[in-house]
């Protein structure tokens, strides 16, 4: 009997450790989706195939410099801390305590049982301790909270692997908006140079008898149409700006000179996207990696709340010392000490445990139509923005051959015009035509520079070959010259 017990008890820790908590793997999504698709062909750092050193310069300062990938950084570095604190929960805890007071030793009380009095000794007693425990993880509860601990620091540094797609994409856009602006705001220039031609035109006929009054009324209109063309693009410029050094770490009215100098928008006529809705394609999108992560946490944690049906087995032990003077701790009878197992377990009502259970199966629900939720959208992103370059590349086409032919009859009126068979108004008329398309050219360029970005951004690139973050050491007191922006201010009660 006895040795068939001793069987047992030698079996007892296999036996525990048989015991699974919760799944090992998190569901797959239930969207029919391929998983043989090829990867996308763009490259990590897109933005280089617009062939502009200065931007890339930009968009590389942006990525280290830029202080909500700062922010983002800080919080991986956190979620990684979290990490370690689960790791240390899996090692022996140990605390130690001391305390003074008044009272009885334990070798008082002993030295009283043996005498049988009621009678114990009391004074000034000093005492020193130390606890050890070490919880055995055989249900599984440690390992699982360390994963759900790890997935959670994989969703927050794909966050910040997301934040360096939007810091990057907005960079790009912020520099080809300025330069698109400015190419805007010069043919705007030009625009109303002609209508003030025109104007002089229209007055110099009507002067001399051979026009009317409503010719020069309506170049007067057309000088204030074109005047009225300018503020709102250069104000579109200056926020451009603005936006460009803010991205890039500096203060609004300090963006790179390289920007401020840039007069013709970088060209890049085409991108070599494969249509391929695979899932290697959606591992490039630093969101769809978060959603799969919080996924891998939501299953780890009905591990945990698995494990709290079972009971809680640690190894501890404990040492204390009391004495009435501080040197006597180390003499026959001061110090008591024990060394065992702990077990822990709420049992039978395990109703608290029942509803955690189910918290953490309908959060893996929710994470599950989350993540397909999130593959959804990331789908449709790309489709939409494949849709829209197209559209924007056919438009940009289609002004680039009436730009073509109207430089073609600009050129025969300016013939015409030298050899007398065309008068001044003919040819100035043809040169506004030619402004109108070259506008509407710069304003085609523009929407097909934020469709090539919004297509970029949907194919999640830019985080990959990131640069590191910086995350400099707080300075705490006030520089002088500056303006302190913390509030002392106290709540009254």
């Amino acid at each position: 009997m006895n040795k068939s017990a001793g069987c047992y008890v030698a079996l007892f820790p296999l036996l525990l450790a048989g015991c699974t908590s919760g799944p090992e793997q998190p569901p797959i999504t239930t969207l029919p989706v391929k998983l043989d698709g090829q990867s996308a062909s763009i490259p990590d750092k897109w933005w280089t195939l617009y062939h502009d050193a200065d931007l890339n310069h930009a968009v590389e300062q942006a990525l280290t410099n830029n202080r909500d990938l700062r922010m983002a950084a800080a919080n991986l570095r956190a979620a990684k801390a979290v990490v370690d604190e689960t790791d240390a929960a899996r090692l022996p805890t140990t605390s130690l305590n001391t305390q003074a007071g008044y009272g009885s030793t334990a070798n008082d009380q002993l030295e009283a049982a043996l005498n049988q009095s009621d009678h114990i000794r009391t004074g000034a007693r000093y005492g020193i301790g130390i606890d050890v425990q070490w919880e055995i993880d055989f249900f599984g509860r440690l390992r699982s909270m360390r994963h759900a601990a790890n997935a959670d620091a994989l969703a927050v540094m794909a966050e910040e692997e997301g934040a360096r797609v939007l810091v990057a994409a907005e960079t790009t856009r912020a520099w080809l908006s300025a330069c698109s602006y400015a190419q805007r705001i010069g043919i705007a220039q030009r625009s109303l140079l002609l209508a003030a031609q025109g104007q002089q035109l229209a007055s110099q006929l009507y002067q001399s008898g051979a026009g009317v009054e409503l010719d020069v009324i309506r170049a007067q209109n057309q000088v204030e149409l074109a005047a009225a063309e300018l503020p709102p693009l250069q104000a579109a410029r200056h926020n451009a700006l603005a936006e460009l050094a803010v991205l890039m770490g500096q203060l609004p009215d300090n963006p790179p000179q390289a920007a401020m100098q840039c007069q013709s928008t970088p060209s890049l006529t085409s991108i070599a996207v494969p249509h391929s809705e695979g899932m290697r394609m959606l591992s490039r999108r630093p969101d769809v990696l978060k959603a799969q992560q919080a996924l891998i946490a939501a299953t780890a944690r009905i591990g945990v709340a698995t494990a709290d049906f079972y009971p809680q087995i640690s190894i501890g032990g404990s040492v204390f010392s009391s004495a009435h003077q501080p040197d006597g701790w180390d003499k026959s009878g001061a110090t008591v000490w024990s060394l065992g197992p702990l077990i822990s377990w709420s049992f039978p009502n395990v109703s608290e445990q029942r509803a955690r259970l189910a918290q953490a199966n309908a959060h893996e629900q929710s994470a599950l139509a989350h993540f397909d939720a999130i593959i959804l959208g990331a789908l449709k992103d790309v489709q939409q923005g494949m849709t829209n370059y197209n559209a924007a590349l056919q438009q940009n086409a289609a002004l680039q051959k009436a730009a073509a032919g109207s430089q073609h009859a600009l050129k025969l009126a300016s013939i015409a015009r030298k050899e007398g068979a065309a008068t001044a108004l003919a040819f100035l008329d043809a040169q506004r035509t030619d402004i109108a398309i070259q506008h509407q050219l710069a304003s085609a360029d523009t929407q097909l520079i934020n469709t090539q970005i919004a297509l970029f951004k949907s194919l999640g690139g830019g985080w990959q070959q990131a640069p590191a973050i910086p995350l400099p050491e707080p300075q705490r007191r006030p520089v002088p010259s500056q303006i302190s922006l913390v509030d002392n201010r106290e709540i009254k009660q």
